[in-house]
């Protein structure tokens, strides 16, 4: 007698993941339409995809993943790249710089399509990043992301000062409210998310942040500045109200650390809730000072 025998286990559905990539494998984050997304999703999409494109052609990919569209933006992405340097080097004045009897952009203009046509024959044979070509498209990765960065920043403080001069508002004003608080948000939900997790990390996250671009920030644009005026000195006048406002910075930064030193040890890394209130007073007593000094209701001078 025949049995035929059929398996009970029921078929094992495949990934989401597996048929995306399936089905579309030289998907393009930024650049391929979100079918699927609803209608915010499009407009965000609609409105990034200039930037978008303007990201994917001067900073060159390097993840492993690898199809015909990354290897088309490493490719190209030698003149789009050294125009973005010239922007957040030199602004838009980059573009006017001579070398010898032609403009930069000249320059570029012949030399990108030989270092194109390396990066075109370097990589026709491969199928996955990786090695020398990786480590390649790393390095200028991380140099164009600065140079984004570096070039958004800048517009960001333009627009501010546009915005003050429209409305009358004192820029200084703008960078303590407006601008500190946008420059924090990022920071505010890293370290929130790992103080979750980990409470002496997320302390140590935000001590090591601010201290990360103090000691870096200050320290890279005081040498640039000072290496591109040599032999003038760095000068500022020490009565004005911005370096009033930059010490009185200092020393509401130096109490608050000084209190979280003493209080996080002391609860073990989980202070109670009320510290947080301290810390909200703090921050909200030195934007009070510093503004009512900013627009001389109160005058705080130091010696």
């Amino acid at each position: 007698r025949d049995v035929s025998l059929t398996s009970t286990e029921p078929d094992k559905p495949h990934s989401t993941e597996d048929d995306e990539d399936e089905e579309d494998p030289d998907e393009i984050p930024g650049l391929t339409w979100p079918s699927a997304g609803h209608i915010g999703v499009k407009i965000q999409f609609v409105i990034e995809y200039p930037f978008s494109i303007l990201r994917w052609i001067s900073i060159p990919p390097c993840e492993a993943r690898w199809n015909k569209w990354r290897r088309f933006f490493l490719v190209v992405f030698p003149f789009p790249a050294a125009m973005m340097l010239l922007i957040a080097s030199e602004s838009w004045d980059g573009f006017s710089i001579p070398v010898g009897a032609v403009p930069m952009y000249g320059l570029w203009l012949i030399l990108a399509p030989f270092l194109s046509g390396l990066l075109f024959f370097w990589s026709r044979n491969v199928t996955q990043l990786g090695g020398g070509l990786q480590a390649f498209s790393a390095f200028f990765a991380f140099i164009m992301s600065i140079a984004w960065l570096n070039v958004e920043a800048n517009e960001v403080v333009a627009l501010l000062e546009s915005l003050g001069l429209v409305m009358g508002i004192d820029t200084a004003i703008l960078g303590l409210t407006v601008l500190a608080i946008g420059n924090s948000v990022g920071d505010l939900v890293a370290d929130t998310t790992v103080a979750k997790k980990t409470p002496a990390m997320g302390v140590s996250s935000c001590f090591g942040s601010p201290l990360l671009n103090d000691v870096l920030g200050l320290g890279i644009s005081l040498t640039a500045y000072t290496v591109a005026n040599y032999p003038s000195p760095f000068s500022f006048n020490i009565e004005s109200s911005a370096f009033s406002n930059v010490k009185l910075s200092w020393i509401f930064l130096g109490f608050s650390l000084v209190l979280s030193a003493v209080v996080f040890p002391a609860f073990r890394f989980s202070p109670p809730r009320s510290y947080a209130f301290v810390l909200w007073f703090v921050y909200l007593l030195f934007m009070v000072i510093s503004v009512l000094n900013e627009v001389k209701v109160i005058r705080v001078h130091f010696q």
